[in-house]
């Protein structure tokens, strides 16, 4: 039952912004997200496994720093291959350069004989565990190269069309695709889809994070054909199941606050059953506390009430709904002694009333002066504090 391991959405070389090594400039939350991609490597050496995926975004920017390319090169890449163990890493939103020709850290483990990488579709046949096994792999692709794709077999006319017609015709070909290999492969006794798509009707958890793209390429429930036995899909960070043959193993770690109640993991497959196993893994506790002070309350007091008794080692977010008249009486010392023993703490203040106040200082401060700017432009955007974090790592990047 264990003979095939598929993770998703690792995100090595993610930015947080606290807990920080000064040597290493690695976050600490950045690490649990690769202790549990270590567990889960770990477990497939336990456990006999014969093939490890990863279903895309492995790394969080097509090149990442060196150290946590070392990272998985010393706690995943080689212990893997010691034991024997096949790795196959297929390219993610994060990971794929937009420009093919570009390379990305990814590329840094084709000189390991056991592992192979993924930046275009194929379809692979190969015995596990005395199986024949078909697998479709499809990394994921930008728009752009999704038009390119389409054009490179011959589908000229998608030059003139809309984005959202263009997609009509790529799906069109990609089904024709998935349907005609999945056809071929007449000697698998389980064939399978594998791939780093958002998939029609799947829950999205991102609230911070940007999972799906705005006018990204997405899959529809006719693509995977009855030949298809299962789709195992990367890009979503909650772990589901849709339309009963498309399983997301969702993110190893909590990343997104959006994921505060998911259980975390990775999936095991088994070529005999044609079936699969949900294995979990502890993942950092995160509480989100709301508490809204009224006026005539004792503003501390109602906020010291609000927490829970517990936060010890938890990732903390609090949400104070406040007058602005009460905000003064926060006794902020009180607040900081309660949640010191949190992984992680930051308090958000919400006004009751804004009030429009003509700015006192001058900064030069890029990130403030992007913040000021995301906060006034998409104010009133669901999507403002996700636009808000990807700016930041996107600026974080650039500047070095």
């Amino acid at each position: 039952m264990h003979e095939i391991v598929c993770v998703g959405d690792v995100h090595e070389g993610i930015s947080f912004g606290f807990r920080v090594d000064p040597e290493t400039a690695i976050s600490e939350r950045a690490l649990d997200l690769h202790r549990n991609f270590a567990r889960a490597a770990a477990w497939a050496i336990e456990h006999g496994t014969k093939l490890f995926i990863v279903l895309g975004d492995l790394f969080d920017r097509p090149n990442v720093a060196p150290v946590f390319r070392e990272l998985v090169r010393k706690d995943v890449i080689e212990p893997l291959g010691k034991a024997g163990i096949e790795v196959w890493l297929l390219a993610g939103n994060h990971d794929q350069p937009r420009a093919d020709a570009r390379s990305t850290s990814l590329e840094d483990f084709r000189g390991y004989p056991h592992v192979r990488v993924f930046r275009s579709p194929e379809a692979v046949e190969k015995e596990v565990a005395g199986h024949r096994v078909g697998f479709l792999m499809l990394p994921y692709l930008h728009p752009e190269q999704v038009l390119e794709n389409a054009k490179g077999k011959g589908i000229e006319e998608v030059e003139g069309l809309t984005i959202e017609e263009a997609y009509v015709v790529a799906r069109s070909l990609w089904k024709g695709w998935i349907a005609q290999h999945a056809e071929s492969m007449k000697d698998s006794t389980f064939r399978l889809v594998l791939g780093h798509y958002y998939v029609e009707g799947a829950r999205v958890s991102s609230t911070t994070n940007i999972e799906v793209i705005p006018g990204e390429f997405s899959f529809t429930r006719d693509m995977i054909p009855p030949s298809v036995d299962l789709a195992v899909m990367g890009h979503i960070h909650l772990h589901q199941t849709i339309w009963g043959n498309v399983v997301y193993t969702g993110a190893p770690e909590r990343i997104d606050w959006g994921e505060r109640g998911d259980p975390k993991g990775f999936l095991a497959l088994s070529p005999e059953t044609k079936a699969w196993e949900f294995i979990e893994l502890p993942a950092r506790t995160m509480e989100k506390i709301e508490v809204t002070v009224r006026e005539g309350d004792d503003p501390t007091a109602t906020i010291l009430a609000g927490l829970p008794p517990a936060v010890k080692d938890s990732m903390v977010r609090l949400e104070v709904t406040i007058p602005d008249a009460l905000r003064i009486r926060v006794d902020d010392r009180k607040i900081a002694e309660r949640l010191q023993d949190a992984f992680h703490y930051e308090v958000r203040w919400i006004a009751v009333e804004r009030e429009t106040v003509a700015p006192s200082e001058y900064t030069l401060d890029p990130l403030r002066l992007l913040g000021d700017f995301v906060d006034r432009t998409f104010e009133k955007d669901p999507r403002r504090d996700a636009i808000r974090t990807e700016g930041e790592k996107i600026l974080r990047e650039v500047l070095g």
